[in-house]
């Protein structure tokens, strides 16, 4: 099933569908981070654990898009609502306590969002 949702080709790894999967993989992850961070260290809340709570929410981002372009290619749209909502509730706390981790986190969450959408769409369509 995976080989056929991503057109493996058995002779060699040079499936243009291959290739694809690989740039966007390889972009949705360290890169897209990278990239995030700098856009937005100047909105990022300070608090105590900061090299603590920047990795996890480093490793949850990537995480996200990973799932979100995994549910695109098999064209389970709704289902990346289930993603952020499931993102959500575990931050719930958090949220609706600080309105400043609140703000920053909902920019990170639809950037991310958006790039996922945006380089998938961009290699498969």
């Amino acid at each position: 099933m995976l080989f056929q949702i991503l057109n493996f080709n058995i002779t060699g790894v040079y499936s243009p569908t291959v290739m694809k999967w690989l740039c966007l993989l390889l972009f949705i992850g360290k890169p897209a981070n990278i990239t995030f961070a700098k856009l937005f260290a100047r909105h990022k809340p300070v608090y105590g654990e900061v090299e603590s709570n920047n990795r996890t929410g480093a490793t949850i981002g990537i995480l996200e898009r990973l799932i979100i372009v995994t549910f695109m290619s098999i064209r389970q749209y709704s289902a990346i609502g289930l993603v952020l909502t499931a993102k959500s509730i575990a931050r719930y706390k958090m949220i609706s306590e600080d309105k400043e981790f609140g703000e920053y986190y909902l920019i990170g969450t639809l950037v991310s969002v958006l790039s996922s959408v945006t380089a998938y769409l961009i290699l498969f369509y």
